[in-house]
């Protein structure tokens, strides 16, 4: 049963802006972390400094699923109206 103070315009919108959020964050840390390993392997980059940078890479990458999952809970907030119940205070 869905509330009666939702607006669903607005929500349609949160929605929609949360989604490009994380579809933006993802690429701002997938492009350069892929970036980076290929001109390590261009590069033939080794010892620490070559370890280090790929550790950093993976990294970079692994903190890409957080962003989906925290995109997943703020669309269950938008779906309960969460943000419409506090506008109204």
């Amino acid at each position: 049963m869905k509330p009666r103070n939702i607006d669903d315009d607005a929500q349609c919108r949160r929605r929609k802006d949360a989604i490009h959020s994380a579809v933006v964050s993802s690429l701002m840390m997938f492009l350069p972390a892929v970036g980076m390993l290929l001109l390590l392997g261009y590069y033939a980059v080794g010892g620490f400094l070559g370890a280090v940078l790929r550790i950093l890479s993976v990294l970079e990458l692994g903190a890409i699923v957080p962003v989906w999952i925290l995109l997943k809970k703020r669309l269950k907030e938008i779906e309960g109206g969460e943000e419409d119940a506090a506008a109204e205070y």
